[in-house]
């Protein structure tokens, strides 16, 4: 059986097939469902309809290649929404999505906007007035509207949410004062109602008016305080400095150095906070190899021993043996590349190399945001005591 329509929903579908579907339309008369507020305008924007009902605001990425490992992110999204509770995910029911303690939201899309990825002010997506835009379209309807703001965001996807009263946001965007509580991660899932077997399924890109269904995640985002490095925040949560680098893109930034006498790759990723493989990915100089030739009855797993490097490591210069089994003799005179930088090799002094640009004992900016990761060891109860107020 097909789940019921909202209201809003029913009031918009028969809008949806109109030639100029976005533009200046006749709204329906109200129902009980639908606030009086939008049957006294005649005719009005959808978005400017659905913003009565708004009471939480999304900023989302849309990125180039949406199947990628590594998207690169060419957009932001912002999305006003009307959202309510529809339960927590618990530990019987945590999947690759969600983890114990997020929240289930389910609500409906109001209006959006589109802004580019680089900014001077992370908070610009909170502006009270932005250039708002109908999302995404169906078919081959006319568009009424600028064609560059055709982008589109494709669920599931990472993002922010601001959960305050939408009228405390100021003009020029910034993180309005106000519990912490009212700003964090979210993890969008659906576009569009699920109308159960047969139906039409639950859609990937957002359309004005659709049902929106996300998981907000209390712990994913940390507004930073004056005097939190990435040291403190990485104990604080249960995580490493090198996870935090890697779920931040704006905390790898890099700085040049001068290696001096006893350096080595275990002594600068210790010092820099990072990992040897990173050094070596930053640093071609530190990728030379050296070959080595097999002999009867060696395995990878006997040569990574006998020259005191992992078997990873050794995977990783030879490619090729990539899914060689560890333990089955390689073909004797097969010709192996050995890293020339080990773990402890002495690297010589005056090469310059990169290193992360953010150590783990530098101050962060205060009052920006990054990410947290998905599962940490401390408890709900102890982060959220924890957590500072969003004006910090």
């Amino acid at each position: 059986m097909e789940q019921p329509l909202s209201p809003l929903n029913q009031g918009l579908n028969p809008l949806r097939g109109a030639p100029l579907w976005g533009q200046l339309v006749s709204l329906p008369a109200a129902t009980p469902g639908i606030d009086s507020r939008v049957a006294q305008q005649a005719t009005a924007p959808l978005w400017l309809a659905l913003q009565p009902y708004a009471n939480a605001r999304l900023c989302l990425f849309e990125v180039d290649r949406p199947e990628s490992r590594n998207p690169v992110p060419i957009r932001r999204h912002v999305i006003d929404c009307f959202l309510e509770q529809s339960g927590i995910v618990s530990g019987y029911n945590d999947t690759s999505l969600t983890d114990p303690g997020d929240v289930l939201l389910r609500g409906y899309l109001c209006r959006a906007a589109i802004l580019p990825v680089s900014t001077n002010n992370t908070f610009d997506w909170l502006a009270a007035e932005l250039d708002w835009a109908t999302p995404g379209f169906r078919d081959e309807a006319p568009l009424p509207w600028d064609p560059t703001l055709l982008g589109t965001v494709q669920a599931p996807c990472q993002g922010v949410m601001w959960l305050g009263n939408l009228a405390q946001l100021s003009p020029q965007g910034g993180l309005p004062s106000g519990g912490r509580a009212q700003f964090a991660g979210c993890l969008l899932q659906h576009f569009g109602a699920d109308y159960g077997p047969g139906g039409i399924g639950l859609l990937i890109q957002p359309l004005l008016g659709e049902a929106i269904q996300l998981v907000l995640r209390p712990h994913s985002v940390l507004v930073l305080r004056s005097g939190d490095t990435l040291n403190l925040i990485a104990e604080r949560y249960g995580t490493t400095v090198a996870t935090l680098r890697r779920i931040n893109p704006q905390l790898e930034s890099t700085q040049s150095i001068t290696a001096v006498e006893g350096d080595s790759l275990a002594v600068l990723a210790g010092r820099h906070g990072t990992t040897e493989s990173k050094l070596r990915s930053l640093n071609p100089v530190l990728q030379q190899s050296e070959a080595y030739v097999t002999a009867e009855g060696e395995t990878l797993s006997s040569v990574a021993a006998a020259q005191q490097i992992s078997l990873s490591l050794l995977r990783q210069f030879n490619q090729e043996l990539s899914s060689w089994p560890s333990e089955e003799p390689l073909p004797a005179g097969t010709t192996l590349l050995l890293p020339v930088y080990r773990s402890t090799t002495p690297i010589p002094a005056g090469l310059e190399l990169l290193v992360p640009g953010y150590l783990p004992s530098t101050p962060l900016p205060a009052g920006e945001w990054i990410y947290l990761p998905a599962r940490r060891s401390g408890g709900v109860e102890d982060d959220l005591a924890d957590l500072p107020s969003a004006g910090a």
